[in-house]
């Protein structure tokens, strides 16, 4: 293989590394007016480019602004948005393994987010969260 022919190569695994990370970042957008709406402020993101490249973002909530309850209609309402989708029921898991577990006094609920090939979702409850209110849902 020539030199000319493994910059071409290199130049269309750039070209897809772009375009995928592109892709990441419509679909975070899409999610992110809901999951500001459930009380999330976003505390960081971060954007990895490889081979296969990542988007990650860590959102932050009083653990108290989420209503679990209203996540099943917000899943079937939203039903097209799969990140979002993705968030919403990793959120119900979490909550669910949080009741079962009772009142640690942990007040504070963050979403670890990694948007890449494969994607992830951890939530995790903390004792602290510095946060505003949930902003009202909008269509």
């Amino acid at each position: 293989m020539g030199f000319n022919n493994m910059l071409e190569k290199a130049q269309g695994l750039t070209n897809s590394a772009s375009d995928a990370v592109s892709k990441l970042l419509d679909e975070f957008n899409a999610a992110l007016p809901t999951i500001k709406a459930l009380g999330f402020s976003v505390e960081d993101i971060q954007v990895g480019m490889g081979l296969l490249p990542e988007v990650k973002a860590t959102l932050i909530a009083a653990a108290d602004n989420v209503d679990v309850k209203d996540l099943d209609g917000m899943i079937e309402k939203k039903s097209e948005q799969k990140t979002l989708v993705v968030v919403l029921k990793a959120l119900q898991a979490a909550y669910n393994v949080r009741e079962q577990l009772g009142d640690l006094g942990l007040s504070g609920v963050e979403i670890d987010l990694t948007l890449g090939f494969p994607p992830k979702v951890s939530i995790g409850f903390m004792r602290k969260a510095t946060l505003s209110a949930p902003a009202p849902i909008t269509a």
